[in-house]
C-alpha cells in the first residue's frame, strides 16, 4: 500500500502544468524589468518612451527647485551639414542638489537616472529643444555639472553621445577635456556656452551624429 501510494505522489509530480500554470509561471519570471540595473544597454532608454514625443522635451515640471535652462540646437548627419530628422535623444540630470532623486513613478533604467529625463524626437530641420533647470554637480565631486544624453537614429543602434557640459563650469578644464579622448563618445566636447537673460540660463549646441 506504501508503495502504491510512493507512486502515486510521483506521477503527479510529473504532470505536465495546465497552460494556466504555465501563463502564471511566465508573468512571474518576467516580473522583473529587465532594463531595472543601472549598467544596462543603451536601449533601454528608449523603452519608456510615453506616446507623442516632439521636438520639445520638458524635463522639469512647476516647481522644480533650480534655475531655469533651455538648450537649443540641431542633430546633423556625419557630413556635419545635412539636418538629421527623426533622431530620438534621451537625457537625464542630476536636480539641484546633485542628487539623481525619484518621485516613485520611474520604471526601468529610470529608477536609477531619476525623475529628472525626457525624449525628443528631431523635425526634419534636425532641431531639438531641451527644457529643464541647470543641473548641479555631484555633491563633494569634481566633476562637471552635466546632462546625460542618449541617440537613437532610425536605422541603427542606440549610442551614447557626449555630455553636455557649460563653459563657466569651473570643473570643465582642460583636465576634463583630455579624459573625454578615454570615454571616445561621438559629437563634439559637448560644451555649452550659456547666458543668462530674465533670470533663466539658454545654450546652444549643434552635434555630429555617426551616420
Amino acid at each position: 500500500m506504501k508503495w502504491l501510494v510512493f507512486l502515486l505522489v510521483m506521477a503527479g509530480c510529473n504532470t505536465p502544468q495546465s497552460s494556466s500554470q504555465q501563463t502564471e509561471n511566465a508573468k512571474l519570471s518576467s516580473a522583473k524589468d529587465s532594463c531595472e540595473d543601472p549598467d544596462v544597454s543603451v536601449d533601454c532608454s528608449f523603452v519608456n518612451m510615453p506616446p507623442g514625443i516632439t521636438s520639445v522635451m520638458q524635463i522639469s515640471k512647476p516647481g522644480e527647485p533650480g534655475e531655469a535652462l533651455t538648450i537649443t540646437g540641431r542633430l546633423l548627419h556625419a557630413d556635419g551639414i545635412t539636418p538629421f530628422a527623426n533622431v530620438l535623444m534621451y537625457t537625464y540630470h542630476t536636480d539641484g542638489n546633485g542628487k539623481y532623486t525619484k518621485t516613485g513613478g520611474e520604471k526601468g533604467v529610470q529608477k536609477w537616472h531619476g525623475h529628472l529625463h525626457g525624449w525628443i524626437k528631431t523635425d526634419d530641420s534636425g532641431r531639438y529643444e531641451i527644457r529643464t533647470i541647470r543641473p548641479v554637480s555631484y555633491p563633494n565631486s569634481t566633476i562637471p555639472a552635466h546632462i546625460h544624453p542618449a541617440i537613437k537614429e532610425p536605422t541603427w543602434t542606440s549610442y551614447f553621445i557626449t555630455d553636455f557640459v557649460f563653459a563657466d563650469d569651473p570643473f570643465v578644464n582642460e583636465e576634463y577635456i583630455r579624459s573625454l579622448k578615454r570615454w571616445n563618445y561621438p559629437g563634439d566636447n559637448g560644451i555649452v556656452t550659456l547666458k543668462k537673460e530674465n533670470g533663466k540660463w539658454t545654450g546652444t549646441r549643434d552635434i555630429v551624429l555617426l551616420h
